[in-house]
């Protein structure tokens, strides 16, 4: 008896999206897979059939896989980061101290973003064996490190600069050491061990100390 080939599903029409809905389409394909199944899965035949559309049609977009990944974690990272930086425009007329406070809390905060941290998983499998994904980790936890730093240093003026940045430093890691034992948590299906408002609490009396 021949098997029969499996039928493929037919593709979308996206004749009438303009090329921002086309990128954003795909973009979300690729989030899809990185976050069920992982970074090893992400390959540019899964991600055009994920978007029911053609590999002409993404490769139109994306070029490779590393382009595509890197879109695909900086549309999510973006996002969140955008969110955190509104918390702090938001205490502009506050003192140094409740500045550093606010933008902290809303790191912390960040660390129980599913998706945020699903991405950071799969970004610090890559960058362990993939230099692209190093070099997309290391622009981004600068950025955290610089910001923070600056806040801190503020706030402790008396504080060296290259103190308040390694006090940064220690605190983004704190907080992204949540994040993980908060996925293992959730996976687990118990309480979260540690809350956000104990981490908030614990990173401020670090950095005045």
């Amino acid at each position: 008896m021949l098997q029969t080939e499996k039928k493929r599903a037919p593709y979308r029409d996206t004749k009438r999206l303009k090329a921002t809905e086309r990128r954003a389409l795909i973009l979300r394909a690729a989030q899809s897979i990185l976050l069920n199944e992982g970074f090893a899965a992400l390959t540019m035949r899964n991600t055009a059939e994920a978007a029911e559309i053609r590999i002409a049609t993404l490769q139109y977009y994306f070029v490779s896989r590393e382009e595509l990944f890197e879109a695909a974690f900086k549309d999510i990272a973006n996002k969140a980061w955008t969110k955190v930086m509104s918390r702090l425009d938001q205490a502009n007329e506050l003192d140094p101290q409740s500045r550093l406070c606010f933008f902290v809390r809303a790191m912390c905060e960040s660390s129980q973003n599913e998706s945020l941290i699903g991405f950071f998983i799969e970004l610090w499998a890559a960058a362990r064996v993939h230099q692209y994904a190093a070099d997309i980790m290391a622009i981004y936890y600068k950025d955290a490190v610089t910001i923070l730093g600056k806040l801190i240093h503020e706030a402790r003026p008396e504080f060296e600069r290259q103190r308040s940045r390694q006090l940064a430093t220690l605190a983004i890691s704190l907080i992204e050491g949540h994040s993980l034992f908060n996925q293992m948590d959730q996976f687990a299906k118990r309480k979260t061990s540690l809350s956000i408002s104990t981490l908030e609490k614990t990173i401020m009396v670090l950095l005045n100390h």
